[in-house]
């Protein structure tokens, strides 16, 4: 797809990222920042990511479920119920993208429908398609963005380590296989280990300090040695028996961009047995791998099997963000411990989509509970100044403005 930037008339990045003020609309990328969306629909988890250079790229779209009537404690659909949830994700991507609809790269980060979308009714379906699919999650933000590049966890042939032929993985590969066809979507497997397989496509020179290290995929974590990785499920014939976890399974990554770090890794959890027998826990080696960084999206929405204390002592985030839809995702054993590690700090330490408000009355006495957020909706981080400073925004979910309702920082990265 040809890129066409665009031209930035107001003022430097640096400026421009200490202007806003709470109660304006969010102003956006400029040239030579990079942000981080975390998008809230309460019903599943999406990233969006500007690059310096404005590459970008989608991780996920979830679309768990439509009707709270199947599931009593999901947190609250914003805006609204009036669309599903990926109709919601890619009108965001485009209020914020400087591209418009095309995409540079859309990643899934496992195949759980809280991440991709699901496919069952009332999710309408495609009707001249070959074959058709549900409209949700993924799919269903395909119906208003392009997008240039695919990655997932288990292309080219999606066996390893067993055979996926769920009916919402067979949904998103129609979506893949379609928008292939009609719309020229690449696709590449995802190298573990690999430097810059996700690179800057616009202005790369420009920006020598930006770079993406794939950390796992499919239960392989790379060494921290240049091409050598850890093919988990291959350490012990147990780890092909018995319960299927998908979430150990996950694509971790680390974005560094000057001296700021950032970690995502979809759900990334559980454990598997090594080569003696013993459990270990994948989550803890991706964290050894990955290292210190500056903020760390919570893995598997900080839920209660997630975020062990060997992860938080490796990757020693100043802040940590959750992406949630449901009200267990808030863990008070995980919110202490999360608190616990890191660098001290007089401002939120974690940064949550939603916490509804008899769960923030009922933790209101406990010690974790000023290092929690107070406002509900979208989580970004703006980091400019050449990667040296960042700064963290919620804005508004409940319409579709973009009202800033709280600003902290700036922080210097590490």
């Amino acid at each position: 797809m040809k890129k066409i930037l665009p031209i930035v008339l107001c003022c430097a990045a640096v400026s421009c990222a200490s202007e806003e003020q709470v109660g304006d609309i969010y102003r956006g990328w400029q040239d030579g920042q990079m942000e981080i969306h975390h998008i809230y629909t309460g019903r599943g988890e999406s990233s969006f990511i500007i690059m310096p250079d404005a590459t970008t790229m989608l991780i996920d779209v979830g679309d768990h479920d439509p009707t709270v009537e199947q599931y009593a404690l999901m947190t609250e659909a914003l805006p609204d119920r009036e669309r599903r949830a990926g109709e919601y994700v890619a009108r965001y991507v485009e209020r914020v993208n400087p591209e418009g609809k095309s995409v540079d790269y859309l990643m899934l980060s496992h195949f759980h429908n809280d991440h991709m979308g699901t496919a069952a009714e009332p999710a309408a379906m495609t009707t001249d398609r070959d074959p058709n699919y549900y409209l949700a999650g993924i799919a269903e933000a395909g119906e208003f963005l392009r997008f240039d590049m695919l990655y997932d966890r288990g292309y080219p042939d999606y066996n390893y380590p067993f055979p996926i032929n769920d009916k919402h993985t067979a949904n998103y590969l129609a979506f893949a296989n379609y928008h292939k066809a009609k719309y020229g979507m690449q696709q590449e497997k995802f190298e573990v280990g690999e430097l810059n397989q996700i690179k800057l496509k616009n202005n790369p020179q420009k920006y020598p300090s930006f770079s993406v290290r794939n950390l796992a995929s499919s239960g392989e974590v790379w060494s921290g040695r240049e091409g050598e990785t850890v093919r988990c499920y291959d350490l012990n014939p147990a780890n092909l028996t018995g319960y299927n976890n998908e979430n150990t399974r996950s694509i971790a990554l680390r974005f560094d961009y000057g001296p700021f770090s950032y970690y995502s890794g979809g759900d990334v959890s559980g454990s598997l047995h090594n080569v003696d027998g013993n459990m270990f826990n994948v989550e803890s080696l991706v964290g050894e791998v990955c290292g210190e960084v500056d903020v760390c999206k919570a893995n598997h929405h900080s839920y209660k099997d997630a975020m062990p204390e060997d992860f938080l002592r490796a990757v020693q985030a100043k802040q940590y963000i959750l992406n949630v839809w449901d009200q267990q995702h808030t863990q008070p054993e995980l919110m202490a411990r999360m608190m616990a590690y890191g660098p001290a700090s007089a401002d939120p330490r974690i940064f949550s989509g939603y916490i509804t408000e008899a769960m923030r009355n009922d933790f209101a006495t406990e010690e974790w509970a000023s290092g929690i957020n107070p406002e509900n909706g979208h989580i970004v981080i703006k980091v400019y100044d050449e990667g040296r400073k960042y700064k963290i925004y919620s804005l508004s979910a409940r319409d579709e403005k973009m009202t800033i309702q709280a600003i902290y920082g700036p922080y210097d990265a590490m």
